[in-house]
């Protein structure tokens, strides 16, 4: 019983001098959150697509691209699977409407591979929207045509 008693005495002299030191109370790490990305990648050079309105972009698989400018500070990517569809989750501190605001997603696999009587130059290009909390998805991707070397 001693021995507890002790022990308190001297946590409770311990907690005293920490707290008449004046030393600033320890900061919680700033948490890091997935920003996750998710959606479908159509064959298709239209505008604006939708999934249903023209097949994935499934064979050969396209690489999805996160690109980011100016305010936020991230970079990632992943491979459409058998459907066209893909997912990639990123660890960040930078806020959604950043993420949001400043970040694309690019496949710069052409086109003509998954079906060839489309263009084999340009990308497909997409804004992003912000589902729920961390969760984004393209708005609808568009084809960008490759610049002429004219």
């Amino acid at each position: 019983m001693a021995s507890k008693r002790g022990l308190l005495l001297v946590i409770g002299v311990a907690v005293a001098i920490v707290l008449a030191s004046g030393a600033p109370p320890v900061q919680p790490p700033r948490i890091q959150a997935d920003v996750v990305v998710m959606g479908f990648v159509p064959c298709n050079n239209g505008t604006s697509m939708r999934t249903g309105s023209a097949p994935g972009f499934a064979g050969p698989r396209a690489v999805v691209q996160l690109q980011c400018t100016d305010g936020a500070d991230l970079a990632a990517n992943a491979t459409t699977d058998g459907k066209g569809r893909f997912r990639m989750a990123v660890n960040t501190t930078v806020a959604p409407s950043s993420v949001a605001s400043y970040c694309d997603l690019v496949v710069d696999t052409p086109l003509a591979s998954c079906n060839p009587a489309l263009p084999a130059t340009g990308m497909l290009q997409s804004d992003l929207r912000l589902l729920v909390s961390m969760v984004f998805f393209p708005r609808g991707f568009s084809y960008v045509s490759a610049p002429s070397t004219d």
